[in-house]
């Protein structure tokens, strides 16, 4: 039989995904929609359109362009909508419906087991398994490889994304959001390089690219490359949907 995933971009790291009546947002951060209408086809989330289903918000990290305060209003006005804050988002008042979490830690939350990995950067990257599917989220965990940097930063950065994936490796991953940063030029492919070698995965949506979409032609040159096993999808504009048929 199977299930179907909806799965909106919103924009950079920013996603939607509609599983079983629930909707899980990760990294939500452009709160100004692509059009005039404030809606998931436009990249933007209304909280009042949504007080039928039980909403969870992911923020992997900090950075403003993971994490937009708005949400800690939003939990406090909506009943339906818990957030999942990486520990080193502060200043936020306690709320039942808030939870902390940390690095390589395992939670349970309504029905949603979560696993959190060690961000080469800040903050986590989030394993979640719900209704029988399993997504990740990379946050900024990703191979930062930069050119000018020491060779010691560049090889630091390797091992320690290498030890995250290999952790994760265990599982077998239905739908994926992975880094592809566009500003490291002939390095951006190398995480999602490895992902893919290392990884049982199915589907693959690139991220943390902003506005420049021009990333995306070297995600059809990766695809061109070889022999892939999981689907990685092309995306062309922010609110953009994917019906994902999971097996």
């Amino acid at each position: 039989m199977g299930k179907t995933v909806k799965i909106w971009y919103l924009y950079h790291s920013g996603f939607a995904v509609e599983l079983n009546g629930k909707l899980l947002v990760f990294d939500y951060y452009l709160n100004q929609a692509a059009n005039n209408e404030p809606v998931l086809y436009n990249g933007k989330f209304s909280p009042e359109g949504f007080e039928n289903k039980d909403v969870y918000f992911f923020a992997s990290h900090r950075h403003f362009d993971h994490f937009n305060p708005i949400i800690l209003r939003w939990a406090e006005q909506y009943p339906n909508i818990r957030l999942i804050l990486s520990s080193d988002i502060k200043g936020y008042s306690p709320n039942r419906n808030i939870y902390m979490s940390e690095p390589e830690k395992k939670y349970a939350i309504d029905d949603l087991y979560i696993e959190t990995y060690t961000s080469t950067d800040e903050g986590v990257a989030f394993l979640v398994k719900t209704d029988g599917v399993c997504l990740f989220h990379a946050g900024d965990l990703h191979w930062w490889h930069w050119e000018g940097e020491p060779d010691s930063f560049n090889k630091e950065m390797e091992q320690r994304f290498k030890e995250q994936i290999e952790k994760l490796a265990s599982h077998k991953i239905d739908i994926a959001f992975i880094v592809v940063d566009p500003r490291q030029e002939n390095y951006s492919t190398l995480g999602l390089d490895w992902f893919v070698k290392k990884v049982e995965c199915s589907h693959i949506f690139p991220m943390h690219f902003s506005d420049d979409l021009s990333i995306m032609d070297s995600i059809r040159k990766f695809k061109e490359s070889g022999c892939l096993k999981p689907e990685i999808h092309i995306i062309n504009k922010r609110g953009q949907l994917f019906d994902i048929h999971i097996k």
